[in-house]
C-alpha cells in the first residue's frame, strides 16, 4: 500500500502581534495540537505583544542586524546584475545606513539609482540629506579654536 504525505502547509503570520486577544484564543487550540503538515510562522518586532500562552507553545527564533560587509557584498552583487554604476564608499554608506536590513539596503540602493547617474557617497548623502560628517567635523575643530 502507497501512502502519501499530504503536502506542508505554511501559515505565515506577520506582525503577529497586532492580533486581538480573541484572534490569540482561537490559535491556541490550533497550535497545542497542529495538524501534521501544518507549519506556523510568527514573525514580529514586539515579541512583549505576543501572550505567553503562544509563546510557551512555539519555538523562538531570534534575527540579528546583518553584518555590513555581507550587505556590501549582495548590493554589489545587485549593482553589478542590473549595471549600476556605484562606487565601494557608496555601497558602505548605504550598508551602514540601512542598519542591518537587507530590504532597506536594497529599497535606498534602487531609489538612489533611479537618478541614472554614476553613484557616489556624495550621491547617496545628497540622496539621503545626510550630512557630510568630515565638513560637520572640521567646523567644529574650526569653531573650538576659535577661528
Amino acid at each position: 500500500m502507497n501512502q502519501h504525505r499530504p503536502l506542508p502547509v505554511v501559515w505565515f503570520f506577520d506582525e503577529v502581534h497586532m492580533l486581538t486577544k480573541e484572534a490569540f484564543n482561537a490559535l491556541l487550540k490550533t497550535l497545542e495540537e497542529p495538524p501534521a503538515h501544518a507549519i506556523f510562522i510568527f514573525a514580529t518586532t514586539e515579541i512583549h505583544k505576543v501572550p505567553d500562552t503562544i509563546i510557551s507553545r512555539t519555538q523562538r527564533f531570534d534575527f540579528r542586524p546583518i553584518d555590513e560587509a555581507d550587505i556590501v557584498g549582495h548590493l554589489k552583487f545587485i549593482a553589478s546584475q542590473e549595471k549600476i554604476s556605484i562606487d565601494k564608499p557608496a555601497l558602505e554608506l548605504i550598508a551602514k545606513l540601512s542598519g542591518g536590513g537587507f530590504r532597506d539596503a536594497i529599497s535606498l540602493l534602487d531609489q538612489v539609482s533611479a537618478t541614472g547617474a554614476s553613484i557616489t557617497a556624495s550621491t547617496v548623502t545628497d540622496f539621503t540629506g545626510l550630512q557630510d560628517t568630515a565638513k560637520i567635523s572640521g567646523i567644529a575643530e574650526l569653531y573650538c579654536a576659535g577661528k
